[in-house]
């Protein structure tokens, strides 16, 4: 079993490695986990437990993504027999004689134990958004057992043999197997087999830096198939000539009483995503507040008549550079699109007037270029902040922040980039982009535009 957990682990990580995963998740699952099966004569009922992920994500379309990876979890679960059950089988004793062997038990009580390996496949649908978002996972799991382990206890256990040749109830005979436990203890062990298990979760997660995000939710893992599809005939105690407290134990799921055990598990689930470094090229903005906005078919336009000219000529203006020395190419190489192809996308629209949203004609020239280049990689997903600027000479309503990163989600739109591509927002505050160079900050009337 170890084997082959180990050789599928290797070759789920090749796998990955082949194909690229751009995110890592390490998920720490805590609940009530075991096995659920029916128990003629007693109870079932599942123990704390917790499992150990490490996920893979790859984008799909849209906000979906595909997640696999492998996990390993202890499971446990508690069995109880009702006190004063009575069970009956027949054995033979040391002499050859066949009788009909009976045990009754008080506070007996079973903990059965077990490690598992597993492989996901879930397909998940997250929100959209740099602050927290919701997450909404739903698919399937192969689960690898280990053999479980039984803890075994009882107050009392009875043992007694009828021989129906005889007509001879024993009850009292220690020394030859018949006669009262007290306070027993033991431990057995039943073989379980790998099963599959639908499995779901959903919660919020929240930004902790660049790349890194919290998730806290609910899990459920629900059994398919059988962990343990049928009990066999071996009885709870096996009868020892040698004295009662030489009986052998086999546990209740080895008994014809238990029906199929399936695996269940529910509870709270923790995880860290490490997303892909994907470090921007334009000016990173402040950790304000961000609004998300909605995009209408034509965004509106406010009354420019009182703009104030704050350079000479918008047509002619070059956009700066962006700082490149934090870019990764590795990571848009697994996008499929060159490195100046991401550095001529992350370059910011410039508005050059107060108040202006009227995207210019230097801006439409560089938004053709990002609509050619994303039409030609559809996996490509872009976020698009709307900018204002504030100072003492020049002011703008944050309202006009939202109108520019509409404009020009807009005109994207026009070039045939799909809405579900982008996410659009805007910040409330001004950003300055050279805080000690105010000649300079007319870049703070802009639309970055940042590959994720």
């Amino acid at each position: 079993m170890t084997t082959r957990i180990i050789g599928i682990a290797v070759c789920l990580i090749a796998i990955v490695m082949q194909a690229g995963a751009q995110g890592l998740t390490v998920e720490l699952d805590g609940g009530l986990q075991g096995m659920q099966y029916p128990l003629t004569g007693g109870s079932v009922k599942l123990l704390p437990g917790g499992s150990l992920g490490l996920l893979y994500t790859f984008r799909l379309k849209g906000p979906l993504s595909l997640i696999t990876g492998i996990t390993a979890g202890v499971y446990q679960t508690q069995a109880s027999l009702r006190n004063g059950t009575v069970f009956t089988n027949y054995q033979v004793d040391d002499e050859g004689s066949a009788f009909q062997y009976n045990m009754k038990a008080d506070g007996y009580k079973e903990t059965q134990r077990f490690i598992a390996a597993g492989i996901p496949l879930l397909l998940q649908y997250q929100s959209t958004g740099a602050g927290t978002r919701w997450y909404l996972n739903a698919g399937g799991k192969i689960v690898f057992p280990s053999a479980v382990t039984t803890q075994i206890s009882a107050q009392q256990l009875t043992l007694s043999g009828y021989y129906p040749d005889f007509n001879i109830n024993l009850s009292n005979l220690p020394q030859h197997g018949f006669g009262v436990l007290n306070n027993w203890k033991t431990t057995a062990s039943a073989v379980l087999r790998p099963a599959a298990a639908l499995s779901a979760a959903t919660g919020f997660s929240f930004e902790l830096a660049r790349g890194m995000r919290l998730l806290i939710g609910l899990y459920v893992d629900y059994g398919l198939t059988a962990l343990k599809s049928k009990s066999d005939s071996i009885p709870l105690v096996t009868y020892s000539p040698s004295g009662v407290s030489a009986i052998k134990a086999s546990g209740v799921l080895n008994m014809p009483n238990s029906g199929p055990a399936k695996l269940l598990s529910f509870g709270l689930q923790l995880g860290l995503s490490l997303g892909p470094s994907k470090a921007k090229s334009a000016a990173r903005h402040k950790e304000e507040p961000v609004v998300q906005l909605p995009l209408t078919k034509e965004p509106p336009v406010p009354d420019t008549t009182v703009m104030t000219p704050a350079i000479p000529d918008t047509t002619t203006m070059t956009i700066p550079a962006p700082d490149t020395t934090t870019i990764m190419p590795s990571y848009y190489d697994s996008l499929g699109i060159g490195y100046d192809e991401a550095i001529l996308i992350e370059q910011p629209v410039i508005f050059g007037l107060v108040d202006e949203v009227v995207i210019p004609q230097v801006g439409q020239a560089h938004l053709d270029k990002v609509a050619a280049i994303l039409l030609q990689h559809p996996k490509i997903r872009i976020s698009l902040i709307g900018h204002i600027c504030n100072s003492e000479t020049e002011t703008e309503d944050s309202k006009i922040g939202s109108v520019r990163v509409k404009t020009v989600a807009h005109y994207l739109m026009t070039k045939g980039v799909r809405r579900n591509r982008m996410d659009v927002s805007a910040l409330k505050d001004s950003d300055p982009v050279q805080p000690n160079n105010p000649p300079a900050n007319y870049r703070r009337r802009r639309v970055a535009i940042q590959i994720e």
